[in-house]
């Protein structure tokens, strides 16, 4: 989906970055502006770019999600596998978190390490609640615009 996204906006992103970048290396080169300002305005273009392209991708998760939820709200198959999904993770991390300890601490036996499947769970749940849509709008892979101005 990004890919997409990005194939959408690029050539609109490139020309008006191109567009303004020209006239303002122009000004640069008739000595009409400092260096700094022209490290400060192509910032600012930059940074312009960034927010229309932050914009157009929230609006594009904002519709995927809403049309995944009207489907979901029409399809009994959709709803029969999201509540297998949602359960069946749910009793993962439950054996996790209260099976595993229990049996290691009643029967005394090491439980052997069953790798990222707890994360895969995690994951599986958030998605199925809704997560996808504010997992990608937060956290470490959260651009605020404004930390760069």
């Amino acid at each position: 989906m990004l890919t997409w996204l990005t194939s959408l906006l690029a050539p609109t992103i490139v020309e008006k970055l191109i567009d303004e970048a020209k006239d303002l290396f122009g000004t640069y080169l008739q000595n009409k502006v400092t260096r700094e300002q022209l490290a400060n305005e192509l910032k600012k273009i930059v940074l312009d770019a960034l927010v229309e392209v932050q914009k157009a991708h929230a609006e594009s998760i904002a519709k995927t999600f809403d049309s995944f939820m009207r489907a979901a709200a029409q399809s009994r198959l959709m709803q029969g596998v999201w509540a297998a999904v949602a359960l069946s993770q749910l009793l993962v991390l439950l054996w996790h978190q209260v099976g595993i300890p229990a049996l290691v601490f009643f029967a005394g036996v090491k439980y052997p390490s069953s790798g990222a499947t707890v994360d895969w769970a995690y994951a599986l749940l958030m998605f199925c609640l809704g997560g996808g849509a504010i997992a990608l709008r937060v956290g470490p892979g959260k651009i605020s615009i404004s930390e760069f101005k």
